[in-house]
């Protein structure tokens, strides 16, 4: 039951910090160690949105925004048999996916780790659409916050 509540926890602490970075974005100071940890089992996870300028943003056992870690970061991800989605459709739309990454400006003042098992798989990132952007993030940091 822990297992699972710390599960639940960290998904929930994660949709949290899915505001897109940048001045408007979340500003987020951890104290000390920082775990996020994902698990979903028989697996599917969508997101989707689609008309002009859409915007779909998916963070799993990540970080993004203004986030200062002063301790040992740990970021896992465990998708199991799998299916992981993410998709904008439209003019100018914006499609950005990650999963146990940092997007934006995320300060690590101590170890870090990022893993991410996806086990029978598929893990897509589209955007379709004039001017549309794709952005996917695997267990990286990417500290372009105007990439997204």
């Amino acid at each position: 039951m822990k297992k699972y509540l710390l599960s639940a926890l960290a998904f929930a602490a994660t949709a949290a910090m899915a505001t897109p970075p940048g001045p408007s974005g979340p500003v987020i100071n951890i104290n000390d160690d920082s775990i996020q940890t994902t698990r979903i089992m028989f697996s599917t996870v969508k997101n989707t949105a689609s008309g002009s300028s859409a915007e779909a943003r998916q963070n799993i056992s990540s970080n993004a925004g203004n986030v200062t870690i002063d301790d040992n970061s740990t970021q896992t991800t465990v998708i199991k048999h799998s299916t992981v989605s993410n998709k904008a459709s439209g003019t100018d739309s914006v499609a950005t996916q990650s999963l146990a990454s940092n997007l934006g400006k995320v300060n690590i003042n101590d170890d870090s780790t990022q893993t991410v098992y996806v086990k029978h798989s598929s893990v897509a990132n589209l955007a379709s659409g004039t001017h549309s952007k794709a952005v996917q993030n695997i267990s990286t940091n990417n500290g372009c916050t105007a990439c997204n």
